[in-house]
Parts: C-alpha cells; sequence; structure tokens
C-alpha cells in the first residue's frame, strides 16, 4: 500500500468533482452568442470548452491509475510513475508561466491556484516513488 499515491488519487479525485461542476458553471459564462460574436470567438470558445471536458477525463482516469497503483492492484510501474510526476510537475510550472507571461495581476496566482494542485500533486508523487 503506498499512502502517497492515494493521497494524490483522493486529491485527484475530488479536483475532478470540482473540476466537472464548478469549472463548468466558471467557463460557461465567458460563452459568446454565435450570432453575434467576432468571427472565430465562438470556435475559440467552444475548443476551449472542448479542452476543459478533456481535462476532466484526464483527471478522473490518473486518480484511477493512482489509486490502483496505491492499494496495489496494479503493480507498481516506474515509467508510469516517473510520466505522472512530469505531467504534473510540467502542468505547475507551465501554468505559472503563462499566468507570467499574460501578466496576471497577484490575485490571479491565487484565484487560478490550479499551479498549487499541480505542485501538490508532484510532491505526493515524488514522495511515493522514493
Amino acid at each position: 500500500m503506498n499512502c502517497w499515491f492515494l493521497a494524490a488519487g483522493a486529491l485527484l479525485l475530488a479536483a475532478f468533482f470540482v473540476h466537472v461542476f464548478s469549472g463548468n458553471r466558471f467557463y460557461s459564462v465567458a460563452r459568446p452568442d454565435a450570432a453575434t460574436a467576432r468571427p472565430g470567438a465562438y470556435e475559440a470558445w467552444l475548443m476551449g470548452r472542448c479542452g476543459v471536458q478533456m481535462i476532466s477525463v484526464d483527471l478522473f482516469l490518473v486518480a484511477v491509475f493512482l489509486l490502483l497503483l496505491g492499494t496495489g492492484v496494479l503493480p507498481r510501474n516506474s515509467a508510469l510513475e516517473l510520466l505522472l510526476l512530469l505531467v504534473f510537475g510540467g502542468w505547475s510550472v507551465f501554468w505559472l508561466v503563462s499566468l507570467l507571461c499574460e501578466k496576471a495581476g497577484g490575485r490571479y496566482y491565487l484565484r487560478l491556484c490550479h499551479w498549487a494542485l499541480f505542485f501538490a500533486l508532484f510532491l505526493l508523487l515524488l514522495a511515493g516513488i522514493c
């Protein structure tokens, strides 16, 4: 039993539910009217909307895999563990870099604190691997 992976899986499962319900409501507010929006605005929003749903699937699947690895149902797999570690480390860094490049104010670093979740998952995975 790997409690670090179980904690990461549980955290991701909670993030999945928050993402599906709260994230959906948050993103829906930005929906432009397809008939009156500037050309390409609705398509750009729709592409982002599809991306949001794809991320929901990613969060769910990784949660399931971490819970299965943590309970020992799946055997330890160093390649999979390294991949997940790098994904969450990369997501954390790129989220912060994106906020920096967009010159987001300090309140957005706290309001859009996905980077903190990704960094916490990175640390939990690192602890579970070591």
